[in-house]
């Protein structure tokens, strides 16, 4: 069991599916074309971006965090990493050529490419990336989620079909998904990215993650009506989000920090 999720969750597959999940979930529930290319694309651009950003981000670890499990297994498995990078990021490439492109496709691409490019790569003025702008990280890793999710619709050129609850109720979850994250980084996070962790202590900031949850899940019940898997995105919610963070639970933990985001684009799929 260990080993498995170990791969799931440090490679950033875990993460990739759920975002795939809301993907081709939100689009089906739509009926918009090219669903099956989509999915993949938005599967092998998240791990390329979270692969991009956590091989950079944990070799700044290294010299700081002599016991960070994702580190040392990310060490021991390091050609493997580059080698599912490098796969990722190429299927990426090929799916895109093949999606129908548009203007506002193309500036979707231009944006979210400018967030994953910029996020955790060097700008001097800046410092280690735009997420070191106070009040940055959450806000532009939901915004890039929002726009992943747009793509389809903006290839299609129906984004007329998009109701305000999509993007809303998308941006909270994300931005909650986030904070069990912030929790957990908190000893090596700078003071200066004002993560609602430090702002508000670990323990306040499970309660804010999971009422944005809930708010998140209400928004999404008003637009397709209640379904059994509400009950068990709360559930997993629930002990995503209010279960104190323990290194010897870490992979259990972050499997479900994203489980939620899974289970809300299945309930679009299904509805």
């Amino acid at each position: 069991m260990r080993p498995a999720l170990s791969i799931l969750i440090y490679t950033n597959s875990w993460v990739a599916l759920c975002v795939a999940s809301l993907v081709y979930g939100i689009g089906s529930y739509f009926r918009l074309p090219h669903l099956a290319l989509f999915a993949i694309w938005s599967f092998t651009g998240t791990v390329s971006a979270y692969q991009l950003h956590r091989l950079f981000r944990l070799r700044q670890l290294k010299h700081s965090v002599r016991s960070n499990r994702r580190l040392l297994w990310m060490q021991n498995t390091y050609s493997f990493q580059i080698i599912w990078f490098i796969a990722n990021f190429l299927s990426c490439v090929i799916c895109t050529l093949y999606i129908p492109i548009t203007k506002v496709t193309l500036l979707l691409f231009g944006l979210d490419g400018f967030i994953v490019l910029f996020y955790a790569l060097p700008i001097p003025f800046i410092g280690n990336g735009i997420r070191n702008i106070p009040f940055a990280k959450n806000i532009l890793i939901s915004i890039s989620w929002v726009l992943i999710v747009f793509v389809p619709f903006a290839s299609a050129k129906r984004l007329d079909l998009i109701p305000w609850e999509i993007p809303t109720l998308l941006f909270i979850a994300a931005f909650a998904q986030i904070i069990p994250f912030d929790s957990r980084d908190i000893p090596h996070d700078r003071k200066s990215l004002f993560t609602i962790p430090q702002l508000i202590g670990t323990q306040n900031a499970k309660y804010v993650g999971f009422f944005l949850l809930v708010i998140a899940l209400v928004l999404q019940m008003s637009l397709l009506g209640f379904h059994w898997l509400l009950p068990l995105t709360l559930f997993c919610g629930a002990i995503g989000h209010l279960i104190s963070f323990k290194v010897g639970y870490q992979l259990r933990l972050e499997f479900m920090w994203d489980l939620p985001l899974g289970l809300m684009g299945l309930w679009f799929l299904v509805k």
